[in-house]
Order: C-alpha cells, then structure tokens, then sequence
C-alpha cells in the first residue's frame, strides 16, 4: 500500500490541478455569458445554483459521516464491514436523490417571487430551472457511493482528475455552444449529460481497484448510531455553510435584482476560487491528520498544528493583499466599471476571505477528532443569525450590509464559539484566549502588510493595463518581505520553518527515490 505521504502529495498535486481547471474554464465560460448573452443570464445562474445549494441540505453531511466511519475499517482490512457501509451509502443517496428532486419541485411555484425586476424576454424560467434540478439530483444516482470509497483509500486525486476531466469537457463544449448558437438552453442541457458520465466513470475506476467490494451486509446497531450523530453534526455544519454563501445571492435577488447577483457573483467568484484553491492543502491531508490524530501525542499535534496555521496564515495573507490590490484593475479589465463595485465593497470582500481562511486549520483538526456534533448549537446559532441579519442589514444597505452580516457572525460565532469547541474537547490543555489573541494578530498584520501594499501602489499611474501588471510585480514581492519581518514575532514561527523544511526535504527524497 501507499504510504501516507506518497498519497498525500498525489492528492494535492491532483487537487490543486482540478482547482486551476475548475477556476479557469468556468471563468472563460462566465466570460462568454456576459458578452453573449448579457449580465442578467449570470445572475440567473448564481441564483438557481444559490437555490439548488439549500436544497442539498437533504445530502445531510452522509458522505462525510461514512468516509469517516471508513478509516478504522480501510486501515484494519475489514472488507465486511466495508460492504455494509457502502450498502448503506447507496440506499441513502438513493433517498437523498428524490428528496432533493421532490423539495425542488414543492419550490417551483415561488421562482418568480424571489426575483426582482426583470428577466430576459426569451427565458422559460422554470424549464431552466428544472434542468438544474434534474442536474442536482442526478447526481445522486449511479456509482455515487463509490466515491467515498476512494476517499477512504487516501485516493481522492483519482476523483480530482475524473473530476478534472469532466469539467474541461463539460466547459469546452458549452463555450463552444454559447458562440456558435447564443442560445442558454443549449449551454444549460450539457450540466446533466457529464454529471452522469463522472458518475458511471468513477464507478467503473472504483469496481476496477476494489473489486472484492461492494454494497452488501448490514451494520450493527452501534455503527448506525454513531453515522447516525456524525451525520447530524455535519449537516447543521452545511446548513451554516449555506446560509453563509447560497442565501446570500436569494437575498440579493429579492431586493436587488439580477443584474447584482451578477456583479457579486464575479467579486464571489473570484475569492473562493482562490479560497477554495488554497483549501486544496488541508483538504488532501485531511486522512493524514486524522490518522495523526489518532496515532501520536497530543502535543505533538498542537505543534503540528501551530506550525500549520502559521504558514497557511502566510499563504492567505498574502492571497489577501493580492486581491486588495488587483480586485479592481482586473474586473475594469474584465467587465466594465458598469459592472463594479465601489472600493469599500472590496475591502469587506477581502475580509471575508481572510476569515474563511482563518478557520481552514481549525476545521481539519475539528473533523480530524470528529468533533462535529459538539459544534450542533453554534451552528445553527450562526445560521439563524446570519440569515436575520442578512435581511436586516441587506434591505438597509444592500449588498454591503449582506457581507457585513457574513462577517459579524463568522468572527464572533464561527471563530469564537467554533474554536472554542476544537480547544475544549480536544486541545484541552492548551490556553484558547492565547490562541484567539494569535488570530487577531494574523489579521491586524495582514491588514497593515495590505495597507502599505495599496498606499504604494496608488502612486502608479497608467492605463488599466499597466497599473495591473506592476501591481502584480508589486504583490510578489512587497507583501512576503513584510510577513517575513512581521511574522517573526510569533513563537511558532521556528516551528513552521522546521515543519517546512521537513516537508520539503522528504518531498526531495522522494523525488530522488522515483528517479
């Protein structure tokens, strides 16, 4: 078998490829709608993706709960129990399936109510929509369950190049289609072809590799429960994750209209595609982790973990800066000052990812010891709290007022009361105020290292091109200089330089191994 390190390289490696797929061929597709067809199809595609997001609630985090349920059977070969998992992997996705295409029918009805103004004149609504749904619960069907089978296996970057492959196909043809044709339809009906082919491609690759298992037996009472409260701590932890994103762009379309989810769907598109990149480090070591959970001392993890945030903190803030500084030279390159928002807006955009970044490392250490259900209360605190002041501060101040509601309750209930958890039940000896005082010096630096950042690059004058590119230059280099001055003050910083290197020395290694 692999070892842990050999797999988790392959799954970074994997990942961070899928991500540039995913972030450029969408955004080239997203670019072609706009000059197309027009700002208002984009919108209507933020929304009924934004809708179709709430509706997979009903996936209730089962995924999750089994691959986790995985680890113990994978690493002591209990193929028995391995087959009953799948058995009951299959029966629930089968559930969810017709859930989610049974709730997004009951909602069919309400479309119209949730838009303001206008809509383009040769659009069928609700046959749109309808595709996206039958896309969505598709999905559910044919092979579904094996995947979590390659994720337990430590072999998600076979997933990602699946992945990676079906979306340059998916992506390719419905560019072509939008420029030969200039038709939505057209665009739309390709969504549900390719998600049934990675579906049946991931099952052929997975019966392939693990033939001796598949879906059969049943689970004990003891399994049952224990799947049973993994599942509900991660589904309250998805209804905060949707609340946060998805209703965000509902609300936009009640009070603003098409043409603003639009615009803050690019500005939103852009920082979580560089999120959700950067995420790809944590994410393909998430079964490393837990194995280190579950294997070595609590204060090697803490150091671990220490060193981890550091230097993902570094990486984020430098991603950070680089979006203060780019964010609006690039959309008047892209979309057009009509399409812009005003500075103030970038700044709350900006602070909105430095904060979904901060919680990144707490999030793998909290899934990693299956802390879930602890974090029940918070969760729906977060949710029910964002969605009020959504509409509150939303109908006030807009979109603004929007991302002001998203940030109040991530900083005070998602890294307050969500590291607080990680701390309490499992770093249990380890102080949380210091650790909080840490988060705060990370963004009090990262906000000083932007400041400077951007007083500099106001004196280059020039044309939008030009100011673009020596702004980029200036993001290289200024803004690492800065947090290797200033980062120093922390005392895991010599921890993070000897993790680092470490890392890069088994990388070498290994390289030279294979040679």
């Amino acid at each position: 078998m692999d070892s842990r390190s050999k797999n988790g390289t392959r799954n970074i490696v994997a990942g961070l490829l899928n991500r540039l797929v995913l972030i450029a061929l969408p955004f080239i597709a997203r670019t072609v709608i706009i000059y197309v067809l027009g700002s208002s199809y984009l919108g209507l595609n933020s929304l009924f993706s934004s809708i179709l997001m709430v509706l997979n609630l009903s996936e209730l985090g089962i995924g999750s709960a089994l691959v986790y349920s995985m680890y113990k059977p994978v690493a002591s070969s209990d193929k028995v129990k391995l087959c009953a998992l799948l058995a009951v992997y299959k029966k629930i996705y089968r559930l969810i399936g017709i859930g989610v295409l049974v709730l997004g029918l009951l909602f069919t009805p309400f479309l119209r109510d949730i838009i303001k103004g206008e809509i383009p004149d040769d659009v069928n609504l609700y046959l749109l929509y309808l595709v996206y749904l039958f896309n969505t619960s598709v999905s559910y069907f044919a092979y579904a369950h094996k995947k979590a089978l390659l994720i337990a296996y430590q072999r998600s970057d076979i997933l990602s190049n699946v992945n990676t492959a079906i979306a340059v196909g998916t992506n390719i043809l419905q560019i072509l289609l939008l420029l030969v044709t200039h038709n939505y339809y057209f665009y739309v009906c390709v969504f549900p072809i390719f998600t049934i082919v990675e579906n049946l491609w991931t099952g052929y690759i997975s019966k392939k590799r693990y033939p001796d298992l598949e879906p059969k037996g049943s689970i004990d009472k003891m399994d049952k429960e224990a799947i049973k409260q993994h599942t509900k701590g991660i589904a309250l932890q998805q209804l905060c994750s949707t609340s946060r994103n998805s209703l965000d762009s509902i609300v936009i379309s009640m009070f603003l209209g098409l043409t603003a989810i639009a615009i803050y769907s690019n500005y939103f598109y852009i920082m979580i595609s560089i999120h959700v990149f950067l995420y790809q480090v944590p994410n393909s070591i998430r079964a490393i982790v837990g194995n280190s959970v579950a294997s070595e001392t609590l204060e090697k993890n803490y150091r671990d973990f220490g060193s981890m945030y550091l230097i993902y903190m570094w990486i984020s803030g430098w991603c950070a800066v680089c979006l203060f500084l780019l964010y609006q030279p690039f959309m008047e390159l892209w979309v057009g000052k009509d399409l812009m928002f005003p500075l103030s807006t970038v700044i709350l955009f900006c602070l909105y990812f430095v904060l979904l970044s901060l919680s990144d490392i707490i999030a793998l250490y909290k899934d990693a010891a299956g802390l879930w259900w602890y974090g029940r209360y918070r969760v729906i605190i977060e949710a029910v709290a964002n969605l009020l002041l959504n509409f509150l501060l939303g109908y006030y101040w807009g979109v603004e007022g929007i991302l002001w509601a998203t940030i109040i309750t991530m900083a005070i209930l998602g890294h307050g009361y969500g590291g607080w958890i990680v701390f309490h039940y499992y770093f249990k000896d380890k102080s949380f105020v210091a650790f909080v005082a840490k988060q705060i010096g990370y963004i009090l630096i990262i906000g000083i290292v932007s400041y400077i950042t951007y007083i500099i690059a106001q004196l280059i004058e020039g044309d939008v091109v030009y100011r673009l590119t020596v702004c980029i230059g200036l993001c290289i280099l200024l803004p690492n200089i800065l947090f290797f001055v200033l980062f120093r003050i922390f005392p895991e910083y010599n921890d993070a330089v000897y993790f680092l290197k470490g890392l890069i020395s088994n990388a070498r290694n290994k390289s030279i191994k294979d040679v």
